[in-house]
């Protein structure tokens, strides 16, 4: 009789994910990130994704900043898409998702969720690493294959930025 060999992957993302609950449109969110905390987002190709088991595909904006002197991506991702689907049902009320990709060891999550939430348009922040459900890790997985085609660093030629599209 012949043996079974049943193999097991486990997908393993190196987002943490946080969960920004605000009222404002998306590129008014990135703007006070921006001014308040010092980042760079800018807007980047639509992440196409098909939520809780729905026919057609949502489109969700994408914010992208990088840090490239201490190797930090951040990802601003709307959890709304212009469809008006919502991507992740659970916790109620979440209007955006803050994908982040640093060396825990030496970035600190909670100076980051103080920061945030020291900013009067924000409702709450919070790390929502196992809180998503059974769709995080299709988001995750879509997302890491998004980021890697999609969103590119801006090309300095001659003294200018070009973004590379």
């Amino acid at each position: 009789m012949a043996k079974k060999t049943v193999f097991r992957f486990e997908f393993e993302s190196d987002f943490r994910i946080v969960g920004l609950f605000c009222n404002e449109r998306d590129y008014r969110l990135s703007w006070l990130l921006n001014r308040y905390m010092l980042f760079n987002f800018s807007r980047v190709a639509d992440f196409e994704f098909i939520p809780n088991s729905k026919k057609q595909p949502g489109r969700f904006s994408v914010f992208y900043y990088s840090d490239e002197v201490f190797r930090r991506r951040f990802y601003l991702v709307n959890n709304r898409s212009s469809e008006n689907h919502l991507m992740f049902t659970q916790p109620a009320g979440l209007d955006y998702l803050m994908l982040v990709k640093a060396d825990e060891d030496r970035f600190d999550f909670s100076a980051l969720l103080k920061n945030i939430r020291a900013i009067g348009q924000f409702t709450a922040a919070y790390q929502l690493d196992n809180m998503l459900g059974k769709g995080r890790d299709a988001f995750l997985y879509d997302f890491e294959l998004f980021a890697d085609q999609k969103v590119e660093a801006p090309v300095k030629r001659e003294g200018f930025f070009w973004s590379a599209s």
